[in-house]
């Protein structure tokens, strides 16, 4: 299966939006019936400072998507680039699609200068984990919590 990468298409960014929620419920296992709700206000806000979705398309169909995001790590004041969401639907899944839009999402931050990329996953995504280290990524800090 080929793969051709580009900035999502409107009538795209309506299925992602559509797919929106089934994204964060995979990738953290926890059911919630807000998922679809909290993704699109993220989104949305993302979109308000410049953030983008690059599609992965396969024979006219969307495969996948990343979020091309910034953010600031407030400790050392400095702009950082930032993976806000990606996402390959089941039917396309273990034929590349990830990596390809995590390459095309890092060669797009370096264009914009970027020296850093950063992203969030929860520990127990470890196919998720796998990929990221395979392309450079390391542990950088942990958020940790307690049930009360």
């Amino acid at each position: 299966m080929s793969v051709i990468l580009g900035r999502a298409t409107e009538e795209e960014i309506a299925e992602i939006y559509e797919l929106a929620g089934i994204n964060r419920e995979e990738a953290t296992g926890i059911p919630f019936e807000n998922h679809k709700e909290e993704m699109i206000k993220a989104y949305e806000h993302s979109k308000k400072f410049g953030a983008y979705f690059l599609a992965a398309r396969s024979s006219g169909k969307l495969a996948g998507w990343v979020q091309i995001d910034k953010s600031t790590d407030w400790v050392i004041g400095k702009e950082i680039g930032w993976i806000n969401d990606i996402y390959v639907k089941k039917s396309f899944r273990g034929k590349g699609f990830a990596t390809a839009l995590l390459k095309q999402a890092l060669e797009e931050l370096k264009e914009m200068e970027y020296d850093e990329v950063r992203l969030n996953v929860y520990s127990s995504n470890e196919q998720a984990i796998k990929l990221y280290e395979k392309l450079g990524f390391h542990d950088l800090n942990k958020f940790m919590k307690l049930d009360m």
